[in-house]
């Protein structure tokens, strides 16, 4: 039996290396060059894709000549060219859930950090500026509201999580699971926006796609609670992040947490890299060891999953358009 040959674009978690290794139909190949030339050399003949950040867009894909499924180290696929891939009927997997809950405790990690200033107040301590510490008020959590704009993986995770704080919880989404809600406690609308004068937090967890870049723009920013906290771990792109800049240094933002930015890594003179009220991270909210270690087993799986023919519909991020092309 002619082996099915796997393209890594970057090295994962040994648990999902050894998923592939231990079969004896699969030849794994590791990418030593991930730019666009190195990718379109090593493509021809490659039968699936695993993918953390490297980017493939249809220039490359037109590459793979051979190729039957891609499977994204994660779940969002901004750098994948997923409508060349369906109109191939290529099914692009996701790591459905691997790394929510990781992506929740970061959320609620930078909202404390950003309610108590705790960057601040190190800088004092280290500074000698001991005597700054009645310059610091903490932001409480405890009967503030939290605005969890995105209700799926992540933010079904991060609810229940702002509720044991003794946050009021408004969750809001075009799809919405009024049955969770329920259960959760916690309020839910479609509309996210009549809530945002209401909220002391906003947190985002949607995809990026033309409906949600520059979801918060400078309209959504200006109806936001004077003091509130941003944070963004969704898709830099989702937040207009010169207007989130302004709103900073206007003081109408408290803070920001920013995890993802729409340019990666962001540009030198970046107006949220410096700014003394954010709370930034390089893109890796999804990093824990388990975290990473479940993603990437997930990855390998459900290539395998593919081409043994029982890949489940949930980790198909483009079923809805390889349903309607069939």
């Amino acid at each position: 039996m002619a082996k099915k040959k796997v393209l890594m674009t970057e090295r994962i978690h040994p648990a999902g290396h050894a998923i592939l290794d231990a079969r004896d139909d699969i030849e794994v190949v590791i990418a030593d060059d991930v730019s666009a030339e190195g990718l379109a050399k090593a493509l021809p003949g490659v039968h699936g894709i695993a993918v953390r950040t490297a980017q493939l867009p249809e220039t490359v894909l037109a590459h793979a000549n051979d190729l039957q499924v891609v499977s994204r180290h994660g779940v969002g696929c901004d750098n994948i060219a997923v409508d060349h891939l369906t109109s191939r009927g290529i099914p692009v997997c996701i790591a459905s859930g691997a790394n929510a809950r990781c992506v929740a405790e970061h959320t609620m990690t930078m909202m404390m950090t950003l309610a108590r200033d705790l960057t601040g107040q190190t800088a004092a301590v280290r500074e000698g500026r001991w005597a700054d510490r009645g310059t610091f008020k903490a932001k409480d959590l405890y009967r503030s509201t939290i605005l969890i704009v995105g209700y799926g993986r992540i933010g079904r995770l991060l609810a229940p999580l702002c509720k044991a704080f003794g946050m009021d919880v408004v969750v809001a989404d075009i799809k919405l699971d009024r049955d969770l809600a329920a259960q959760q406690g916690v309020r839910a609308v479609e509309d996210f926006r009549p809530e945002l004068p209401k909220a002391d937090f906003v947190s985002l967890h949607v995809p990026l796609d033309e409906t949600t870049r520059h979801l918060i723009g400078p309209e959504e920013l200006a109806a936001m609670k004077p003091g509130v906290i941003v944070i963004n771990n969704a898709r830099g792109g989702v937040v207009d992040e010169h207007a989130l800049a302004a709103a900073l240094d206007s003081g109408h933002v408290m803070g920001a947490g920013v995890d993802v930015f729409s340019q990666e890594p962001p540009q030198d003179g970046h107006p949220l890299v410096n700014h003394p009220r954010t709370v930034l991270a390089p893109h890796n909210g999804a990093a824990s060891f388990l975290a990473l270690e479940a993603a990437a087993m997930m990855t390998a799986q459900n290539i395998l999953d593919h081409f043994d023919g029982c890949l489940k519909d949930e980790m198909i991020f483009n079923l809805d358009g390889l349903q309607r092309a069939s």
